[in-house]
């Protein structure tokens, strides 16, 4: 049998677990290093994450030391290493309080904390910085340890899961992602010797619809379902597609099937016009699917339809600029610059009219999708290398905020780690 979900090249991978609700939690308290149980609910959720993660692969459980991370790690492990740098932040005097009552006691101090991120929090916890260099300091230490094609479970906590993610996703002037949700799954994978983003708050496991997407719509904010097509034979073949019109594969088909069946079908559903987008947006649409032209992949140029190989051989020096050196040249000589598709993709997303009470779904491509994401953030990548493609038929939401669009999850794909 065929895993479509998993890569077929060897990347070593850490699988980042929040733990399950807390009381804290619930009561809108602010616990970092203060242990306390699990609220009810929180105990409920470890049956569905714990089902999920046993048909998961993995070669070592990893645990913070704070009982709600060990909790959550003996819902499908018995065999975890404990380690104390995966604990949450130090909050410092901050410990035990609730939001409202910091801010309205500690206000001017708790801004200092934040927008400088040297500030210790409370007056004597760890500062945002010193917290990141620990939190990266032990990511790096565990994906060092790591052999090729191995992964690691870490279950850790919300405030280690920000440093992480400042990484891959940083906010200009406010956070560009939501805080990742209680049980949700984020995957970091290496390629390359860096880094990449492979998904983030997945809770898949509760449904395809997490409650960051339902509470933004209940609020009336409009929420976009980025989708990239299902799997074609130039991706089997390692090819770069661009432009080039694939249409899906047997699998491909399943797939997008099975996107179907487990998201379900909408109102409003716009595609790239290339075959392997209209095909997978045919399997959500009631209305029928709107083609939009700039939601095409970049443009490749003289690489279409050529392998990585194939490139190599023949445009080595163009490569080397392009991904070392980060210089952002039009690919395949005639193709689109990375700022370019950006751009396109970018404002086409913007012209787009949204649904009310539902998800817009918007089916296009791994490039196109990469670089909107990208361009939510702080990143300087000129590609976008600091997130990896989201797998065929995944699901990544935005949502369309009075401050700007908020990154709610990215590349959730529960619907194929059943696919047979």
């Amino acid at each position: 049998m065929e895993i479509p979900y998993r890569s077929r090249s060897t990347l070593k991978e850490i699988i980042f677990v929040r733990h399950a609700e807390s009381q804290a939690n619930l009561d809108g308290v602010w616990n970092g290093r203060t242990d306390g149980p699990l609220s009810s609910h929180g105990e409920e959720s470890l049956d569905a994450l714990g089902k999920r993660l046993s048909d998961w692969e993995y070669d070592v459980v990893v645990s913070s030391p704070l009982e709600r991370a060990q909790k959550t790690a003996r819902s499908f492990s018995t065999d975890f290493q404990i380690d104390e740098d995966f604990t949450e932040i130090d909050l410092g005097r901050w410990e035990g309080m609730k939001r409202e009552e910091i801010r309205a006691k500690h206000g001017d101090e708790l801004d200092e904390a934040i927008s400088s991120r040297t500030a210790p929090m409370g007056g004597t916890g760890e500062s945002l910085a010193e917290a990141g260099r620990r939190a990266l300091t032990a990511v790096d230490r565990l994906a060092e340890s790591l052999g090729e094609d191995r992964k690691a479970v870490v279950v850790t906590h919300g405030g280690f899961l920000q440093a992480v993610l400042h990484r891959h996703m940083a906010g200009r002037d406010h956070r560009a992602h939501a805080f990742t949700s209680n049980t949700a799954i984020t995957r970091v994978v290496w390629q390359y010797g860096r880094p990449r983003l492979a998904s983030f708050n997945d809770t898949g496991h509760f449904g395809p619809r997490s409650h960051l997407v339902e509470a933004n719509l209940a609020e009336g904010n409009p929420v976009l379902a980025l989708i990239r097509h299902g799997r074609t034979r130039a991706n089997v073949e390692m090819r770069w597609q661009g432009r080039g019109d694939w249409d899906l594969d047997d699998l491909g088909r399943r797939q997008a099937k099975a996107l179907g069946d487990w998201y379900g079908q909408a109102s409003i559903v716009y595609s790239s016009p290339l075959k392997r987008a209209s095909s997978t947006a045919g399997y959500m649409a009631v209305n029928g699917v709107v083609a939009v032209d700039d939601l095409k992949e970049v443009s490749m140029g003289n690489w279409e339809g050529l392998t990585t190989a194939e490139i190599a051989e023949r445009w080595p020096k163009e490569l080397e600029t392009i991904f070392r050196e980060g210089v952002d040249l039009r690919r395949g000589e005639t193709g689109e610059s990375w700022g370019e598709l950006t751009s396109r993709v970018s404002n086409a997303v913007r012209g787009l009219k949204h649904a009310a009470d539902e998800p817009t779904i918007v089916v296009a491509h791994g490039g196109a999708i990469r670089a909107y994401i990208s361009s939510l953030t702080m990143t300087s990548d000129t590609h976008a290398e600091s997130l990896f493609t989201p797998a065929n038929t995944s699901v990544s939401h935005v949502a369309i905020t009075e401050r700007g669009p908020e990154i709610l999850d990215y590349a959730v794909a529960t619907h194929l780690e059943s696919l047979e």
